[in-house]
């Protein structure tokens, strides 16, 4: 008898360890809404903060279903600078391909150092991913997009 509640209990246990990770990724995870953002969301966070655009550029990404954007360069008062380059999709599907493909590599085999942030429509890639001037202009950006800041 205590050997068949040994052997129910160890099944319980291992279903247990593999349905709580799964749960929580399930849970966790969250895709990003697919909204048209009206106006200009870097311009605007950057007014909103202080921050000042110093160059503004326009740019099509080479990938299926870019249909266009921009490359920002700001400052701020301490000398920072950061470069942003936004693009919007024509679809979810083709904005999330570019997202699943700039996560499925390590940095420096296929994936460019910086950061990556999903706004409606659009991906805004920033470079360097540690500059102070996105972490001011982040949760504006997400507020904007009606996202909550979840962490950068």
């Amino acid at each position: 008898m205590s050997k068949i509640t040994l052997e129910h209990g160890l099944c319980i246990f291992i279903v247990i360890m593999f349905l709580i990770p799964c749960g929580m990724i399930v849970l966790i995870s969250q895709e990003a809404a697919y909204v048209q953002i009206a106006g200009n969301p870097i311009e605007d966070a950057a007014q909103l903060t202080g921050i000042t655009v110093t160059s503004v550029k326009d740019k099509t990404w080479n990938l299926p279903g870019a249909t266009g954007g921009k490359i920002y360069v700001l400052a701020d008062q301490d000398g920072n600078t950061l470069t942003i380059e936004t693009q919007a999709f024509d679809s979810a599907d083709a904005r999330d391909a570019v997202v699943r493909s700039y996560n499925a590599h390590p940095v420096g085999r296929g994936k460019p150092v910086g950061g990556l942030v999903v706004i409606g429509q659009t991906v805004v890639y920033a470079t360097p991913a540690n500059s102070p001037i996105l972490a001011k202009i982040v949760p504006v950006l997400k507020e904007k997009a009606g996202i909550l800041p979840q962490g950068k």
